[in-house]
């Protein structure tokens, strides 16, 4: 076998010019594998960590209409950690620059503290006044599209009544990293914007004081989300509710989850043509150099050596 590890060896190297082109193919695939995975799981980690530093909600419910004095019931419901009542309406927008009217989602918000769930990261500005009407936070991506700044405003139609909505911060927020109306399949930032907007004010425009039509949940780690989901639907029921839905049915969640698997997919694409092609050019190097060396293989089996072992230096080679 000693005889055979010399050959194998200067075999390699007259080959050597091949040998290193299939190296160089096949670590540029293990590369690209590597560096999808990383990206992969860097884009997971950031999410959930930005999940469960801003609270994101597990389970989201609307209602027609609801006391406020129903939360804490909510809040008791077995599995439940946390439970945030609010106001959420769609509304009417003239942006001033757009021929067609935008949609707007105005959030209520508690007016001196963050929300409990669903928190926002304020990029520019400050914190509503519920002193002063009409102020609001805005999305950042709805911001930019129509590069609002502090102090500028929209006008909204709030329940038949046309009224000036006053920008004083731009605000990030777990539920709209993607900004999705339910009417449509791809993000318009352009016509579709979310606000939020003190508690009190959005109550007394739409006659909700004391009311809400939107909840949102957080489980405990042990909690079983569909029993969750079933009992609030029956507590929420005589209110007009129209079910209960988890994290994964999401817009913004859903769509994002979408984004990394198609990312899983392409990342294992290209590591799959390297190797294919690395395959492919080291079954031609060793057909040709088998064929060139056919006396060869037939001298080393006149002095004793066996198939396999023959077999077991080209696969030697291969190794190598």
């Amino acid at each position: 076998m000693r005889a055979l590890n010399r050959k194998a060896i200067r075999d390699l190297w007259h080959i050597r010019g091949q040998a290193f082109a299939i190296v160089l193919v096949m670590s540029s695939g293990v590369g690209t594998f590597v560096m999808s995975l990383n990206t992969l799981h860097s884009l997971r980690l950031s999410r959930e960590t930005y999940y469960e530093r801003y609270r994101f909600a597990d389970i989201f419910s609307r209602v027609k209409r609801a006391p406020l004095s129903l939360a804490p019931r909510v809040a008791a419901l077995p599995g439940v950690a946390r439970a945030q009542p609010r106001i959420v309406v769609d509304v009417t927008l003239d942006v001033p620059g757009m021929a067609e009217p935008a949609i707007g989602r105005l959030i209520s918000i508690p007016p001196y503290r963050v929300p409990i769930l669903n928190d926002l990261h304020l990029r520019r500005g400050r914190w509503i006044d519920p002193h002063r009407p009409g102020e609001v936070l805005v999305s950042e991506a709805f911001a930019t599209s129509h590069q609002l700044r502090m102090g500028d405003s929209v006008s909204a139609v709030i329940n038949g009544r046309r009224q000036r909505l006053t920008v004083v911060g731009v605000a990030l927020s777990p539920e709209y990293i993607i900004q999705i109306h339910g009417a449509n399949l791809l993000p318009d930032d352009r016509r579709f914007g979310v606000f939020w907007m003190g508690y009190d004010q959005l109550a007394a425009a739409f006659d909700m004081d004391g009311a809400f039509n939107d909840i949102t949940l957080t489980l405990v780690p042990s909690a079983n989300g569909r029993a969750v989901m079933d009992r609030l639907d029956e507590l929420l029921k005589p209110y007009g509710s129209r079910g209960a839905s988890d994290r994964e049915e999401h817009v913004s969640h859903r769509y994002i989850s979408d984004e990394i698997r198609q990312l899983r997919s392409m990342g294992l694409i290209a590591p799959t043509i390297f190797f294919s092609v690395a395959v492919f050019l080291l079954n031609v190097v060793l057909t040709r150099l088998v064929s060139v060396q056919r006396e060869q293989v037939a001298a080393l089996k006149a002095f004793g050596y066996t198939r396999l072992q023959i077999g077991l230096h080209y696969l030697k080679m291969v190794v190598l």
